[in-house]
């Protein structure tokens, strides 16, 4: 058994917007939280224990205007890393 084990969630976004805004993308929260969920469980029984969860996040936006910017971004997965009980 290895001591630690890491599993990547990726690809969990979808593009939302209107005819201004066509390319914006937003994270399938429930989707992705219910893989977490099934992983976190797959892997306790088989003897580990959850170590860590970190967000994949891609910036997405950055607007430049005379009055300030701004910029946002989207996660599109987790990294989860399991350890050995």
């Amino acid at each position: 058994m290895k001591k630690y084990i890491s599993v990547t969630i990726c690809d969990k976004v979808e593009s939302v917007g209107n005819d201004y805004n066509k390319g914006f993308r937003k994270c399938k929260t429930e989707e992705l939280a219910q893989e977490i969920e099934d992983l976190c469980n797959q892997y306790d029984e088989k003897g580990y224990e959850l170590a860590s969860i970190v967000p994949i996040v891609q910036g997405q936006h950055i607007v430049f205007s005379s009055d300030g910017s701004w910029a946002n971004s989207v996660t599109e997965g987790v990294i989860i890393t399991f350890k050995a009980k």
